[in-house]
Formats: C-alpha cells, sequence, structure tokens
C-alpha cells in the first residue's frame, strides 16, 4: 500500500515511493530509496518538500513502526523468542557441526561421489529451529566466519537466510524446508572449481571468473546426478540470474527465475558483501541493506524488502552511529521495533574516546538517544566487536 505522509513525519525504515516534487534534479536524493540514515531524511527536508509517498509493503509506516518492523520470528513460532546469548551457545555448536558436514559433502563431490541429500535434512531442521528460537543469533554467529571458513559457512549461512526469509514470505513449512535445503546445497558446484581459483586471496582474473562461473552448472548436474529435489537444483542453477536478464548462466529475467532462486539471489549476495574476503573488508550490514537497494533490476523487488524486515536494517553486530555522537555496536534485536535495538556503546565521537562497555536500549521510554546511521565496521578495526555483542546484555 503507498500513502502520503508529511516530511517531519519520515523515520528510518521507510520506504520513500516518490517524494511529492517533479523538477528535483540532485544526485544526493533519489526519488525512490529505503531510508536507513538521519542524513537521507535531513536531506530531503532540506529541498523543502512538504510531503511524500511511502511504501508500506516495502517499509515501516507513521502510525504503528513497530508493527511493520516487528521481528517474524513471533509469528512463526507462536511465542516470543528465547535469550539471545542462551541460543548463541546453540548456533555455536550448530555452525561446528554443519562446517564439518558441509566440508564433507564438497570433499565427496571433488572425489566424484554422489551426495546425500537427504543426510542434509537434519541439518536444515537444526538450523530452522534454532532460527524459530531466536532469528538473530545464528545468523550472528555465522557472520564470524573467518576466509579459511568462508566457502562452507557461507552456505550455512544462506541456509540460514532463506529460512528467515520463507518465513517472512509465509511460505508453508515445507517449502520452507525447501529453501533452507537450497540454500544449503546452493554453491556445492564450487566443488568443481580448481582450489586455486576457489581460494585464490584477490581478485579473479577474466579467464578465472569465467571459470567460476561454470559453478551454477556443474552443480545442478551434481545434484541432479545426486537424485535431488527440483527445487534445489533449480535454486543451484539460477542463484545468480538477475531479474534484469543480466545474471548468468542462461541470462533469465522476471518470472523465469523461480521464487527460491531470486530469494536466493538475495541471501547469497547478502552474505558475501557483508563477509570479510582476503581482498576486501565486509561491509556494515546496515550499509549492504542501503547498497543493494539502489541496485536496480538485480533482485526481485517484493522479495527484497521482505528480506529486509526478515533481518532488520540493523542486525546484531552492526556498528552505528548515535544522534549523541556515540558508536555502537548492535547487541540484540528490539522486542517490537527492529529500529531499536540494545547496543554496546564504547566510543564517543564528541571526545574522540573510547568508553566503558555502556548498555543503551534505544525502546527504552527515557532513552533520548536514537541511531543516526551506520558506521563502516572496517574503521574500527581495532576494536573487538564481537565481544561487544557477544556478552549477556543485563
Amino acid at each position: 500500500m503507498i500513502i502520503k505522509v508529511q516530511t517531519h513525519e519520515l523515520r528510518t525504515g521507510m520506504y520513500v515511493h516518490k517524494l511529492e516534487v517533479f523538477w528535483l534534479k540532485d544526485p544526493l536524493v533519489h526519488n525512490a530509496m529505503l531510508l536507513t540514515t538521519e542524513q537521507q531524511i535531513q536531506g530531503i527536508v532540506a529541498k523543502g518538500i512538504q510531503e511524500v509517498w511511502i511504501d508500506l509493503d516495502k517499509g515501516c509506516g507513521v502510525a504503528s513502526p513497530t508493527e511493520e518492523m516487528v521481528d517474524g520470528s513471533e509469528a512463526a513460532t507462536g511465542g516470543p523468542p528465547v535469550d539471545i546469548h542462551e541460543e548463541i551457545r546453540h548456533a555455536q555448536a550448530i555452525c561446528l557441526q554443519a562446517k564439518g558436514q558441509v566440508m564433507d559433502m564438497f570433499s565427496d563431490a571433488r572425489l566424484g561421489k554422489t551426495i546425500d541429500t537427504a543426510s542434509t535434512l537434519p541439518l536444515v531442521d537444526e538450523i530452522a529451529s534454532s532460527i524459530s528460537r531466536h532469528p538473530a543469533a545464528l545468523l550472528s554467529v555465522v557472520r564470524l566466519k573467518t576466509h579459511d571458513d568462508y566457502t562452507y559457512l557461507h552456505s550455512v549461512a544462506v541456509c540460514a537466510l532463506m529460512v528467515s526469509l520463507a518465513r517472512q514470505l509465509q511460505l508453508s513449512e515445507w517449502l520452507v524446508r525447501c529453501a533452507g535445503t537450497a540454500g544449503l546445497l546452493h554453491d556445492v558446484g564450487k566443488a568443481g572449481i580448481p582450489l586455486e581459483i576457489l581460494n585464490k586471496p584477490g581478485k579473479l582474473t577474466d579467464d578465472e571468473l569465467t571459470i567460476m562461473k561454470q559453478h551454477p552448472v556443474i552443480g545442478e548436474a551434481l545434484l541432479r546426478k545426486s537424485g535431488g529435489h527440483e527445487s534445489v537444483l533449480d535454486v543451484a542453477l539460477h542463484h545468480h540470474e538477475k531479474i534484469n536478464g543480466s545474471g548468468y548462466p542462461f541470462g533469465l529475467q522476471d518470472e523465469a527465475i523461480s521464487q527460491l532462486a531470486r530469494m536466493a539471489a538475495v541471501c547469497d549476495v547478502y552474505d558475501a558483501v557483508t563477509s570479510d574476503r582476503p581482498y576486501k573488508a565486509g561491509w556494515n550490514p546496515a550499509a549492504a541493506m542501503r547498497q543493494m537497494a539502489s541496485w536496480e533490476g538485480h533482485f526481485d523487488r517484493t522479495i527484497f524488502y521482505a528480506f529486509v524486515k526478515a533481518v532488520g536494517i540493523y542486525p546484531v553486530g552492526s556498528v552505528v552511529r548515535l544522534t549523541s555522537e556515540r558508536v555502537a555496536v548492535v547487541a540484540e534485536p528490539g522486542e517490537h521495533s527492529l529500529l531499536q535495538p540494545k547496543v554496546c556503546v564504547f566510543y564517543s565521537l564528541k571526545t574522540s574516546q573510547y568508553l566503558g562497555r555502556q548498555v543503551v536500549d534505544l525502546a527504552d521510554s527515557h532513552c533520548q538517544d536514537s541511531i543516526a546511521g551506520p558506521e563502516e565496521s572496517a574503521r574500527w578495526s581495532g576494536v573487538n566487536l564481537n565481544e561487544l555483542w557477544m556478552q549477556p546484555v543485563a
């Protein structure tokens, strides 16, 4: 649903469908955008714009923003999530088990053995159960992967993201399971790529990229040989297709790409760009959401904005700048709104000094602070950010 609102009612998390102005030609203010920072809102106000149209299907609304951005887990499980730090312990064990299982699967594929796709179902169910208990825990833990772990834990991350997205889209539990399985196996074709290319600590050459782009076809063939479900084969083959036809391997467009493959395209790219690589630091999750929203023609827009609602604009582990000119890391999602999480403050921009760890609940009625926008994680590489958010929050 698209409605008109006053600019003073704008808040982060809204999706601006159209500005109520026709003469504006400014590269800093786009007609359609996801609002992730206060600076974007100030930019609109500074142009003298009085009213804008917002899309309630792609972002939060005015009257009840908490209802728009509420975490999807309660709807899926029928109850509130468990304590995040309790679930983090379970998630760490799941990731350790999953890494070993995915490594074995890739090893078998390299040796030409068939892949026992049925054996992955208990792992998919474990991941889905963890997501049900607390959606943020496993997604936060799997983001801690190293370069050596990337190929294997990327599969686990995409599995978890697919489960979260499928539930946000209110798919049947059978399709949720299919989505998770497809996410876990989407990159199995990389087992057929030479290791010197797969593990290259730098940008691939054009020739190497051509070889790497063969992995969807290789993966589909491996899974077909192993008797995998058609939906899983489809995702392995088509997760790099783009809505505008610029993807590979076939340049499919729009509805020619299945729903699960369109979902996988979003989940795969999000985890890839937010992960640290030897040649590039991962993007802050909030910055990744903003960049991905600007890529016209890459993703199915309905699916992408469902993904934003499922994962949140500021996921756990995101580094954010507060309106008080302090820097913090998101420690827990907000109970009712992902725009008002609990954060761990650690630095003052006013005094240029590090602060003792201080937990601030931005949803507290007495709290005068709020998120102004994302900070680049690479700027704070000297701070053990993971230690900050992984400590229990009182």
